[in-house]
C-alpha cells in the first residue's frame, strides 16, 4: 500500500506527464484549420478522442470537447450570460468554462459539486438531492452531463427547477441517443463493467432517449431542444469542432403569467 508521500509523488509525476503530453499534442496538431472558441487557439485539427475514436474532437490547449465548444459559442451568441448581472450555479464545472466564467465581473459565479476536490480550485460542496438553498435563487443553472450519474434524476431536476428564479434559464446536457425513444435504465445492473457495457461508462446509471425532454418538463421546466449546429455550414462545423446535430437542451422557469398563457395557446 502506498504511503501518503508516495501518492503525492505519483500525483506530481502525473501532472508533469500530462503537461508534457499536451505540449507534444499542441506541436503535433499545429496549424490554423480549426478554432477553439473556449481558449481561442488554432490547430490543423482537433485531436482524436473517446473509447470509440472520434476525429476532430479534443482541444490540445484547453482540453475542451465538441459539446464544450458548442455551448461556449451558444452562450456568447445566443444568451445574456455576458451582458447582465446574473447569479449562476454551475454544477460539475467543466474546466473549459470555469476560468472564463469566474473572471466575469457581471456574474455571481457559484461552481459546485458533491465531489468538489475533483474540480477546479474554488469549487464548493453541494448535494443537489439534499441542500438548503432557497427557492428562486439562481438566474442561470448550468448542469451538463450530471443526471446520468444520479439514480434519482427526477428529484435532482425538480430541485434545480426549485432553485431557479422565475424567468431564469439553464443548459442541461446529457448523453443522448436520438435513435432511442425511451431512456434505458435498469437498477439491477450494478457491476461497473456491466454498467459500462449498458450505459457507456462504469459510473453511469442510464442512457437517455427522446423522452429526456419529457423528464425535464415533468420537473416543471419549459424545454427547448435547439440544433445550434444547423446554423453553420459543414465547413464551419469542422472549423469550430462541433458534433453536427448535437442538441442543446435549453430549460426555462416561466413565471406564473407566462406559464398560464403558454398553456392556453
Amino acid at each position: 500500500m502506498l504511503s501518503t508521500k508516495q501518492k503525492e509523488s505519483l500525483g506530481i509525476l502525473f501532472v508533469i506527464a500530462n503537461k508534457a503530453r499536451l505540449v507534444y499534442l499542441r506541436w503535433k496538431y499545429r496549424g490554423d484549420k480549426v478554432y477553439c472558441g473556449c481558449c481561442e487557439s488554432k490547430f490543423r485539427s482537433f485531436a482524436t478522442f473517446g473509447n470509440i475514436r472520434r476525429k476532430n474532437a479534443w482541444c490540445p490547449k484547453c482540453e475542451s470537447l465538441e459539446r464544450h465548444r458548442l455551448l461556449s459559442m451558444y452562450f456568447k451568441n445566443k444568451t445574456d450570460i455576458y451582458r447582465k448581472h446574473l447569479k449562476v450555479l454551475h454544477i460539475a464545472p467543466e474546466g473549459a468554462f470555469f476560468n472564463h466564467l469566474k473572471k466575469q465581473k457581471n456574474l455571481e459565479y457559484n461552481p459546485v459539486d458533491i465531489y468538489p476536490h475533483l474540480y477546479p480550485k474554488g469549487t464548493t460542496y453541494l448535494d443537489i438531492l439534499n441542500n438548503d438553498i432557497a427557492d428562486n435563487t439562481y438566474d442561470i443553472i448550468i448542469c451538463n452531463h450530471v443526471f446520468q450519474y444520479i439514480e434519482d434524476d427526477r428529484k435532482a431536476m425538480k430541485e434545480l427547477q426549485r432553485m431557479m428564479k422565475k424567468g431564469g434559464w439553464g443548459t442541461m446536457q446529457v448523453p443522448y441517443d436520438r435513435g432511442r425513444q425511451v431512456t434505458y435504465e435498469d437498477a439491477s445492473i450494478t457491476h461497473p463493467l456491466e454498467r459500462e457495457k449498458a450505459f457507456g461508462l462504469k459510473e453511469h446509471v442510464r442512457f437517455y432517449g427522446l423522452d429526456y425532454s419529457d423528464r425535464l418538463r415533468d420537473a416543471g421546466f419549459d424545454v427547448n431542444v435547439e440544433d445550434y449546429t444547423s446554423e453553420f455550414s459543414d465547413e464551419e462545423n469542422f472549423k469550430y469542432g462541433f458534433w453536427k446535430g448535437d442538441p442543446i437542451f435549453l430549460v426555462k422557469k416561466l413565471n406564473s403569467l407566462v406559464a398560464i398563457f403558454s398553456i392556453m395557446q
